[in-house]
């Protein structure tokens, strides 16, 4: 590390470097787009915005974070991670181009997933008694990280449907993983997590409702591939032996897991309730529509402000109430976060029916 500068103050830089690349990459992409006329067109269904606002603004979250980030990649693995990001960025920029077909856009996640899982080896190795499975074995625990990867990317992706929610997101989750690796003394995981932080700021800046340009598959693959890698991270190198300041807030590996699962949960669970709902009626689970957390509270008469600050509060809530319970057993705390959740969407759910009864 440089001499003469704390972890904290790298970690400071890593932020605001990230976030004036971004916010200067943000600011070309808009002026070359909006010159070229390149826009995310409308569809009436999903996309509801006006026809002059470009898409392409995840540019900005990757420039940002490999510039703020290559400081802290001095791993040799990182090489792996940096190779999948770019094939998930360019996937991203040609999907938001020219809307490449779904299950192409699945086997380049897939293969993205599966680089950084087997050449890097970051995989889930154990579920700590979670359902009753302690140790995976190698190729169990490779299928089973590398299909969760993709799914998480997918479902990550699928939030990006109203202004700064994925951004916002993104940002709590980053900074929160930052944290924890900095208290973990993992300098420089804590620096690679707070650059993915400042970039996603960056863009947030344009993307905040009302948006002045989209994230695109361009950025949600790029975040939703990151968080879920530095989630497994944060399991794989929970300090079992030892004493760090992380331990005072995390108490064994199967509270990390918690941890990461709460981290991750949000996008999970209303991925697996929209798959579920559109198989019930014999529909694609790719298929775009409307029934979306966000989608209902914007139904139900929110701004695209307020059903994010709603989706974001919960997703807080979610991970306070991991840590309170990370000394249960698994299974009862994984129950309580979902009536949590299911609580919220059952309000919104009825007031969506009161509204749009009117």
């Amino acid at each position: 590390m440089s001499a003469g500068l704390t972890p904290y103050i790298l970690y400071l830089i890593a932020v605001t470097v990230s976030f004036a690349v971004s916010v200067y990459t943000v600011r070309k992409v808009l002026f070359i787009t909006t010159k070229r006329k390149i826009y995310d067109i409308p569809d009436d269904t999903r996309k509801i915005h006006g026809p002059g606002i470009p898409s392409l603004g995840g540019i900005g979250i990757f420039t940002g974070y490999m510039l703020g980030a290559a400081y802290f990649m001095y791993s040799g693995d990182w090489v792996f991670i940096i190779a999948s990001s770019v094939l998930l960025f360019f996937t991203g920029v040609y999907d938001d181009l020219m809307n490449m077909r779904p299950s192409k856009k699945l086997l380049a996640q897939i293969i993205a997933s599966a680089i950084t899982i087997y050449f890097a080896d970051i995989r889930i190795t154990s579920l700590y008694g979670f359902a009753g499975i302690e140790e995976l074995p190698w190729l169990i625990s490779f299928i089973v990280t590398t299909l969760a990867c993709a799914f998480f990317i997918n479902v990550f992706n699928f939030i990006d449907g109203i202004d700064g929610l994925a951004g916002i997101i993104a940002v709590l989750c980053t900074a929160l993983l930052g944290a924890l690796f900095a208290l973990q003394s993992n300098t420089s995981l804590a620096g690679i997590s707070f650059s993915l932080c400042g970039a996603t700021i960056g863009l947030l800046f344009f993307n905040f409702a009302p948006a002045k340009i989209y994230m695109g598959d361009t950025g949600s693959m790029l975040l939703g591939f990151m968080i879920f890698i530095l989630c497994v991270l944060l399991v794989q190198h929970f300090p079992n032996a030892g004493y760090t300041p992380v331990n005072s807030l995390i108490h064994s590996a199967r509270g990390a897991l918690m941890i990461a699962i709460a981290i991750l949960y949000m996008p999970v669970y209303d991925g697996i309730r929209v798959f579920v709902l559109r198989a019930s009626k014999g529909i694609s689970p790719l298929k775009a529509d409307r029934t979306h957390l966000h989608y209902y509270l914007l139904d139900a008469g929110f701004t695209h402000s307020r059903a994010a600050l709603v989706i974001v509060s919960t997703n807080i809530l979610i991970i306070a109430l991991a840590f309170l319970m990370q000394d249960v057993a698994p299974f009862i705390t994984l129950l309580c976060i979902t009536a949590l959740t299911s609580l919220v969407l059952l309000v919104v759910y009825k007031m969506r029916e009161q509204k749009m009864a009117k």
